[in-house]
C-alpha cells in the first residue's frame, strides 16, 4: 500500500491497492516531486504540481475524476496530467520506464 502521507484520498489509496501498475506510476511521480523537495527546488512549484494531481484522483471506476469534468470523455487513471508530469519530471524516461531514444537518432547512417 501507499503512503497515506501522499494526501491522496482514502479511495484512492484503496484503488491503487488493486493497482499495482497505476501505484507503481503514482509512487515514482510523488518520489521525483519529493526528491525535488528535498533539494530546495522551488518549494511553491512542487506544492503547485501536488496540487494538480491531486486533483486527478481516479473515481471508484479508475477514471480521472477531474479530467471526466472537461471533456466528454472519460479518461482511464493515470491521466495525460500524470503522464506529462511524470515525463517532465523524469526526463529521457517513458511512462513505460524504456529510455526514450533522442530525435533523429533513430536510424543508423549508411555507409
Amino acid at each position: 500500500m501507499l503512503d497515506p502521507t501522499l494526501h491522496l484520498s482514502t479511495r484512492t489509496l484503496d484503488w491503487l491497492t488493486d493497482h499495482p501498475r497505476a501505484r507503481r506510476f503514482v509512487r515514482s511521480v510523488w518520489d521525483a516531486l519529493t526528491d525535488l523537495e528535498r533539494t530546495g527546488q522551488q518549494p511553491a512549484a512542487i506544492a503547485t504540481l501536488r496540487r494538480i494531481l491531486i486533483d486527478h484522483q481516479p473515481t471508484s471506476a479508475g477514471r480521472c475524476h477531474t479530467c471526466r469534468r472537461w471533456t466528454s470523455r472519460h479518461p482511464p487513471f493515470p491521466c495525460i496530467v500524470w503522464h506529462q508530469i511524470r515525463s517532465e519530471l523524469l526526463g529521457q524516461f517513458t511512462s513505460s520506464g524504456r529510455h526514450r531514444q533522442p530525435a533523429g537518432q533513430g536510424t543508423r547512417p549508411g555507409p
